[in-house]
């Protein structure tokens, strides 16, 4: 016999390896092919949604940036788009025109889109307490609205006017007894340089630039002489509401989670926020994150929550019990 010639024995061991060999093969092959299509049918599952701000990116929206960066809405199978927003963009009228799933909407704009008759919803609302400040440097001796009287009030608009005419009401001084001085709303330095006494503005940035500008400051809130209510509304169409419940559920139930966990891990959210609004400083996003936490985690109720009482009360003649303008039905399958 030749030596290169195989034996019967040899013939068979070689046929038995050889198929030992390009078995494993096949099968590594199929458990790839197999991962990159369930890899690609995850992505295909996830619900493309549009949340639209109503404003520039800040604070006020950490919730919603911290569920996105934690995964929370891929949990939910989704993928989730925030829109910045701006005092060119009108993002309730986005949920009405389709070009966003959500929107973010003070409770002023939902009471008046409810007057038109639109078909908006009210499906969770992040500020229990409005963020509204009137503030003054420490040293000023300015703690409540009666220690107001004989100083000079900066007013921005009309808006603010309001809002500084309606604290003093309700806390039984006249608004005459004070001194308006019309202000640029970026003029923030007539108050450092003693032009004005009172500034006003949101808890989560003008008192938050003055401290971190070194300056102490005192903060009166409006709230507490009853001044303003929900603020910060996540709005949606009746229309998505009834095509897309299940959706709408899932991502009220992310968005929240979302809230929960920067009310619980600020620095962490500070952090996220710096990679939304990176023009401000890590001390900046740490003091607003925490300027924001005790107005929107209160021991009264979970967070989102909406109250039936406390909304009828607040929407006054606009409120009507065949279109309230907001339901809890998704934050009661998610307590």
């Amino acid at each position: 016999m030749k030596t290169s010639e195989k034996s019967p024995g040899q013939t068979v061991f070689c046929g038995i390896f050889s198929r030992l060999l390009i078995i494993p093969a096949l099968i590594g092959a199929i458990v790839v092919i197999s991962c990159l299509a369930g890899c690609d049918s995850s992505q295909k599952d996830l619900d493309a949604v549009t949340l639209q701000l109503n404003w520039y990116h800040e604070a006020e929206f950490v919730g919603y940036y911290m569920a996105d960066a934690k995964g929370f809405y891929e949990d939910e199978g989704i993928s989730v788009n925030i829109l910045e927003g701006g005092p060119e963009i009108a993002a309730r009228l986005r949920i009405l025109d389709g070009k966003a799933d959500f929107a973010i909407a003070t409770f002023g704009e939902q009471q008046k889109l409810l007057e038109a008759g639109e078909p908006t919803v009210a499906i969770m609302t992040v500020f229990q307490i409005p963020p509204l400040v009137m503030f003054s440097l420490a040293d000023s001796g300015i703690n409540e609205p009666k220690d107001m009287i004989g100083k000079r009030i900066g007013i921005k608009n009309s808006y603010w006017q309001d809002i500084a005419h309606e604290t003093l009401l309700n806390a039984g001084i006249d608004p005459s007894q004070v001194i308006e001085v019309d202000v640029d709303p970026e003029a923030k330095h007539l108050l450092y340089e003693g032009e004005v006494d009172i500034w006003m503005g949101y808890a989560h940035d003008e008192p938050i630039e003055a401290q971190v500008a070194g300056y102490d400051i005192k903060n009166i809130y409006p709230a507490d002489y009853g001044v303003g209510g929900y603020e910060g509304l996540l709005l949606a169409n009746r229309d998505t509401i009834d095509r897309e419940s299940e959706m709408v559920e899932r991502f009220v139930h992310a968005s929240r989670n979302g809230w929960q966990y920067a009310v619980e891990h600020p620095d962490e959210a500070a952090e996220v926020m710096m990679q939304w609004q990176p023009k401000d400083s890590m001390e900046y996003q740490k003091l607003a994150v925490r300027a924001l936490i005790p107005l929107v985690d209160i021991p009264q109720a979970p967070i989102g929550w909406i109250d039936a009482d406390r909304w009828e009360q607040l929407m006054g003649d606009t409120y009507s019990e065949e279109t309230a303008g907001f339901t809890m039905q998704f934050m009661k399958a998610n307590e």
